[in-house]
């Protein structure tokens, strides 16, 4: 190996030594929310309409979500081995897309809620971005990608968060499910010891709709993304 390789070599393997390592940014952000406590606890909270009942133990998992419509009384139930949907004290029979449809929906507002907790799911693949500009702040930029497995959902899925570079929050994140959205986080509040945010939840330009989700801290940062909605927790009981 003559010189110029070999110095070629020990920068290459210095620089990736240098490299923030993405799983280290998820625990050190999970730390900061004190988030190793939802892992075998029950946790309630309102969100919108409905009402919330969330436990995990040991793997095992039962998510509740209560709320009334022109149907009746509504008692949707996610465990491990399944889904279903109770009105009125009676099981509906659900084809497949509308479990499906029912399930997703139920399972993306525990997902939100429980981040960054969930970035560290057996399914989940990091992958560090390098250091992101948001109003004068620096972030941890990272690629959350998801293993193929039925535990998993849509393995197509790519999401992208923002840690603060000195406390490791995370400030902002961005997904493709369901429609391009970018969330900046609104207010924190605490219940149980853990932090739990409420997000500002913004859309696509209305002269972009071809920008994919990782180039969406530049257009925040441009002012050019809508507001789309808020997303906020009420009454958060963790037991």
């Amino acid at each position: 190996m003559n010189r110029l390789s070999y110095l070629i070599l020990v920068l290459f393997i210095f620089s990736g030594c240098n490299e923030p390592d993405a799983r280290k940014i998820v625990d050190k952000s999970i730390a900061f929310y004190n988030m190793d406590k939802l892992t075998n606890a029950t946790l309630e909270f309102k969100f919108r309409a409905a009402s919330f009942k969330v436990m995990q133990n040991g793997g095992q998992f039962k998510y509740e979500r209560f709320f009334s419509d022109s149907t009746g009384n509504v008692h949707d139930v996610l465990r491990n081995e399944g889904f279903k949907r109770i009105v009125d004290g009676k099981e509906l029979k659900l084809d497949q897309k509308e479990s499906d449809k029912y399930r997703q929906s139920l399972n993306a507002v525990v997902y939100f809620l429980y981040l960054p907790l969930k970035l560290n799911d057996a399914s989940v693949v990091k992958k560090y971005m390098g250091e992101s500009q948001i109003k004068g702040k620096t972030f941890h930029k990272i690629e959350i990608s998801f293993e193929k497995s039925k535990e998993a959902g849509d393995h197509s899925d790519v999401f992208y968060y923002w840690f603060d570079t000195e406390d490791y929050s995370m400030d902002h994140f961005a997904y493709s499910s369901g429609g391009n959205r970018f969330r900046e986080v609104l207010r924190t509040q605490k219940a149980g010891g853990v932090i739990f945010q409420d997000y500002v939840n913004y859309q696509m330009p209305l002269d972009d709709s071809v920008t994919t989700v990782d180039k969406y801290d530049s257009l925040y940062e441009a002012g050019r993304l809508r507001v789309l909605s808020q997303i906020e927790l009420k009454d958060i009981i963790l037991k």
